[in-house]
């Protein structure tokens, strides 16, 4: 499955290693802060920083169950650029180089208010206020 490297506003579709470490390079901690490698929204690797305070990873291999971020949040720019090369390629040996912890995401909870049974509910009482003022 290809994969694309994107960013807040560019995406890259023809990965090669220089793409990857200009990419990475021009992320400064302002506007460009994240860069995204990965063949859907299920599966990718994320660097979040800037080259000057270092970079942070996520990791996430499907579900949410497996989304994991690294402790380090100061990797240095020529290490995560080898990382990303790597796993352009299909080749995780580097999971082992650094330490992760399972990140807790939660999808957010909807209320009973906000679901189609409100809705219905809603629908008829406004149904049965006008029924019973038709009949005045």
């Amino acid at each position: 499955m290809p994969m694309t490297l994107s960013t807040h506003d560019t995406g890259y579709e023809r990965l090669d290693n220089a793409t990857i470490a200009k990419v990475l390079a021009s992320l400064d901690g302002g506007r460009n802060v994240l860069a995204t490698l990965g063949a859907s929204d299920e599966h990718y690797l994320q660097a979040q920083g800037s080259v000057q305070r270092g970079f942070g990873l996520d990791l996430q291999e499907g579900s949410l169950e497996r989304h994991y971020r690294s402790t380090n949040r100061a990797l240095p720019l020529e290490w995560v650029t080898g990382v990303f090369q790597k796993y352009a390629r299909g080749d995780l040996s580097w999971r082992g180089e650094v330490e992760w912890e399972k990140e807790e995401i939660r999808p957010p909870r909807t209320g009973w208010w906000n679901s189609w049974i409100a809705y219905v509910v809603l629908m008829a009482g406004i149904g049965l206020v006008i029924w019973l003022m038709r009949g005045r």
